[in-house]
């Protein structure tokens, strides 16, 4: 059957649905896919999905999107009220005051009645005078800040930089300090200028270009930036790109990677750190200024004159713009990367090394490449587009392989070809095995290994790793390669052994931490990882290129549980891996976190059914053994071990990758490690939050939700304040909140919602932060699971807390939900005392608002047997606050409380004002139900006894004790 294709009216009453169910960011991609659909004939639907998609972009504080799609709204009806107010609204929030004010007063015109119009419009007034002010104080603050900085009325250096810094900061406080400071692009030159004197120190520069990256933050500043040396545009997109060629130290070259950066989000309207997909019309409009950045960068892989870091970043920037998949630029442009030459140009960087390049590269260069040949791979979605990238990899390999001769010229192309091969292995793996079965690559491979040539045979030992995979199409080469292994093992070239040493390491563990699968001997194993340990140690001796290689092989060895147990008995060794990861970075992210997570069992492994192992060895299947060295006493000997010698800053050093399964891999491994209370202080100070929290938006979908589960135990049982202080304890609540999921493991969600518990008690704006991140219907199908008794409770302690917010409690009990009544009805829990408890301080907090009062009694028939089970609740503090609930309920209006006293419940409140005379843990109850029968009191419906009078002016009791 053929699926029906949905109408564009379809699709926006999709979105229409979206925000009611306040998902935005579903809302505009709806309107967004519905505007695709329409043409300009629709001159009565487009308007319609430009202004509800500028209220889903409202919502989502894309102002400047918003702003945008009002004015396409108002180019079909200028009078359109909703459009002038959303683009009123957009405005403000831009620090365009003056024009904001402007649409609020034409939307009062069309709509005078409207409260939000007039309440706008009252705020701008006041905003507006405001303004003014600010402006020319701020126009005065920016003009001093540039004649010291930028002309030459500084007296010294020291003063220059202090007047940088002033500027950075005004850019960073509002967007009027950023326009002003940006003063139509007037401070370009300026600083063009710092970049072009080279007599200016480094740090000077670096906050220039920063002073320009958050200027740019606004897209239609960032589009002038692009077009602002050539109108006409190949000249100025050159120059952008090649900024960053400028310098030569990184913090510079980051810097101006950041300013392309800031124009690819500009020409896509998109932003990966906001979450914000790119806008498919926006690109359409600025196609031919993708094309020449994309063209400018492509030629930057190639050119001689670009240094490494710069090759480096333009790979990075492919790397983050070109997949669609991936959230880059909208589809199309990765295959047309394909087509042309770009992958060629890409292929051409993964077959050089430094020892033998064409132009300069690093041994990082090949990561990064690797990366960048893998995600361009899984862009290529269509079989068709799928087939034309394996042939252009098959026409460069085939370019290479023709030229692998055996004579001088050859050696450098058979060098290429290997280094090509290895790339593609750490990249596109399964293209990359389909070339090494080439029938004419084993003869070279061999030669090479057996040439005198020290490079050659490095790089042939390195091939012969990468093939070592659970890929049975490989298995001829391995025959042929293990051999060669072993021989150049005994080189005396530590280049030579150390990658022979990786791939022995690779063969040692390829049965795992299957005990019963062992390919070899327990001694042979440990040899290995001593011979890793050799290298790792001579920090002098051995360049950082041989360690990460021993890092590498002691990573595969790590499998093997003795060799585990090995490995955090020695403290030197520890501090070595720690040295390696802040010494070579990114290069051994890798294996030092493999080394992690294998030393503290990070990798989930199914239960064991006895039942079905019984089974499987009855049918004589294998079933693998776990190391007695494996248990839960060990591991937490190794994890104490890891974080005491330095791991975790060992993680922050090799963390800086585009490789997420690495990033998932330090997920992993962090998450491992926060598993103990007392060493959770140590990780938070080590800066294990910070990096949790870049995890949770660049690793895996897996390594996301491992980092925000790391940050939830962080918090689960500290001070909020302590673990996440300042402006961290509002960023960790969207990795929380996006962690409260039914598809994640329940663990994951309770110290979730402890966390969130904790944070909620803080204050009223991060309560507001976790209300505005849509965590509320989340929270409460943890609330509803009658089969998850801590999850429930957890849940509703967190809610509760959420109640001390204005906003939330408002909500909770205006009428047309069942929260308020479950409140009520959960505090009668008996089995799950937790639950009653927090249910309990609920329904007394909200008893306080005279309707909820009125509210309870009226929807929930049944009350006068659930007040009876709150009054006489087994535990002392839920029934305490549960009489608090009964008790305000009756001094809110003389109707409600006669009906209680004319109720069973009056009867119970009379035995429990008798309680705490004889049990001194009801005493709270006791106080709360006379309070409860002083409102009765109160009311005239009841009288006191000459007794009762009797005990109160005496303060005795007339009960006699048994």
């Amino acid at each position: 059957m053929v699926a029906r294709v949905q109408t564009a009216e379809e699709i926006r009453d999709e979105g229409n649905a979206a925000i009611k169910d306040q998902d935005y960011a579903k809302a505009d991609e709806l309107y967004t896919e519905a505007l695709q659909l329409t043409t300009d004939e629709d001159k009565a639907l487009r308007p319609v999905l430009y202004r509800n998609r500028a209220l889903a972009r409202l919502k989502r504080d894309d102002f400047e999107g918003a702003q945008s799609d009002c004015n396409k709204a108002l180019e079909f009806d200028g009078a359109d009220v909703k459009a002038l107010f959303r683009r009123s609204l957009a405005r403000e929030q831009l620090g365009n005051v003056g024009p904001a004010f402007n649409d609020a007063k034409e939307a009062l015109r069309l709509s005078p009645n409207d409260k939000g119009i007039i309440e706008t419009l009252q705020r701008l007034v006041k905003a507006n005078n405001d303004k003014i002010k600010q402006t020319t104080s701020l126009a005065n603050k920016v003009t001093d800040m540039e004649k010291l900085a930028f002309r030459g009325e500084a007296k010294d250096a020291q003063q220059k930089m202090t007047a940088l810094n002033n500027l950075l900061v005004l850019c960073r406080e509002s967007e009027s300090g950023a326009t002003s400071v940006w003063n139509q692009g007037a401070i370009v030159p300026f600083i063009f200028n710092l970049i072009n004197d080279k007599a200016e120190s480094e740090d000077l520069i670096v906050t220039g270009v920063r002073i320009l990256d958050e200027t740019l933050k606004n897209n239609a500043r960032a589009l002038k930036f692009l077009a602002m040396h050539d109108p006409d545009g190949p000249k100025s997109a050159r120059f952008v790109c090649r900024l960053m060629c400028k310098r030569d130290n990184k913090e510079y070259v980051d810097g101006a990677g950041i300013l392309v950066q800031r124009v690819f989000n500009a020409m896509a309207k998109m932003d990966r750190q906001k979450e914000m997909k790119p806008d498919p019309e926006v690109a359409e409009a600025n196609k031919i200024w993708i094309v020449r950045v994309i063209l400018e960068l492509q030629e930057m892989l190639q050119d001689p004159k670009v240094g490494i870091l710069q090759r480096e970043t333009v790979i990075d920037l492919f790397l983050k713009n070109l997949m669609h998949m991936d959230g880059g630029i909208p589809r199309g442009w990765s295959w047309k990367f394909v087509d042309d030459r770009g992958l060629l140009a890409l292929l051409d960087v993964a077959s050089q090394i430094p020892e033998q390049c064409d132009y300069p590269v690093s041994a990082e260069t090949r990561q990064h490449v690797a990366i960048c040949l893998q995600r361009l791979e899984e862009d290529m979605v269509f079989d068709t587009k799928r087939t034309i990238f394996k042939e252009r990899v098959d026409f460069f390999f085939n370019a290479l392989i023709s030229r692998a001769t055996d004579d001088e010229e050859g050696h450098k192309y058979r060098i290429k070809l290997s280094c090509f091969l290895i790339t593609m292995l750490q990249g596109p793996v399964d293209i990359g095995i389909n070339l090494i079965i080439n029938d004419q690559l084993t003869p070279i491979m061999l030669q090479m290994a057996a040439s005198q040539n020290h490079l050659m045979q490095g790089i042939a030992a390195e091939l012969i790793v990468g093939t070592i995979a659970k890929h049975e199409r490989a298995i001829n080469m391995l025959k042929i390669g293990i051999p060669v292994l072993r021989a150049l093992y005994d080189s005396e070239d530590p280049t030579v052994k150390v990658r022979a040493l990786v791939g022995l390491c690779k063969i040692g563990a390829a049965g795992g931490d299957d005990i019963s699968k062992a390919t070899m001997k327990e001694e042979a194993v440990i040899s290995l990882a001593k011979t890793c340990k050799k290298f790792l140690l001579e920090t002098e001796k051995y360049s950082v290129d041989i360690r990460r290689y021993a890092c590498e092989g002691l990573s595969y060895l790590s499998l093997d549980a003795d060799v585990k147990e090995w490995i955090v008995d020695d403290s030197l060794l520890l501090r070595a891996l720690v040295i390696l990861a802040k010494s070579a970075g990114p290069l051994c992210v890798y294996t030092l976190a493999t080394i992690y997570a294998n030393l503290s069992n990070a990798f989930e492994k199914p239960k064991v059914d006895e039942e079905m192992v019984k089974l499987a060895q009855f049918a004589k299947h294998h079933v693998p053994e776990t190391h007695p060295k494996d248990t839960e006493e060990f591991v937490e000997k190794r994890v104490r071990a890891l974080v005491e010698e330095g791991a975790v800053p060992a993680c922050v050093a090799v963390s800086k990758t585009e490789s997420k399964n690495a990033l998932e891999l330090i997920a992993r491994s962090l998450l491992a490690f926060v598993e103990y209370e007392d060493l959770r202080g140590r990780i938070i100070a080590e800066g294990g939050t910070v990096l949790c929290l870049r995890l949770t938006k660049e690793a895996s979908g897996e390594g996301k939700i491992k980092a925000a589960h790391a940050i939830a135990k962080l918090g689960a049982k500290a001070d909020p304040t302590i673990s996440f202080p300042g402006q961290r304890a509002y960023e960790v609540v969207k990795p929380l909140c996006d962690l409260l999921h039914p598809d994640v493991e329940g663990k994951a969600n309770y110290d979730a919602l402890l966390t969130l518990t904790n944070l909620a008690s803080v204050s009223d704006s991060i309560r507001g932060r976790i209300l505005k991140e849509r965590a509320v219907p989340k929270i409460e199908e943890f609330w509803y699971m009658t089969d998850h008794e801590h999850l429930r409770a957890a849940a509703a302690e967190l809610l509760l807390n959420l109640l001390f917010l204005e906003k939330f409690y408002e909500e909770t009990v205006a009428p047309g939900t069942d929260r308020l009544k479950l409140w009520v009805l959960y505090s009668a829990e008996v089995e799950e005392e937790r639950l009653s408890r927090a249910s309990a301080a609920g329904f007394a907090i909200l008893t306080e608002d005279e309707s909820a009062c009125a509210r309870i009694m009226d929807e929930i028939k049944s009350w006068p047997e659930v007040f009876k089970d709150i009054a006489m609740h087994e535990d002392a503090e839920t029934q305490r606050r549960g009489l608090m609930g009964i008790a305000n309920i009756m001094l809110s209006s003389n109707k409600l409380c006669s009906e209680i006293v004319s109720s069973e419940v009056f009867r119970v409140l009379v035995a429990v004002t008798k309680l705490g005379t004889i049990n001194q843990e009801r005493a709270g109850s006791t106080e709360q139900a006379k309070r409860a029968l002083g409102a009765a009191e109160k009311f005239g419906l009841i009288k006191a006894t000459d007794r009762e009078l009797y005990e109160r002016e005496n303060n005795v009791t007339t009960i006699q004790e048994e």
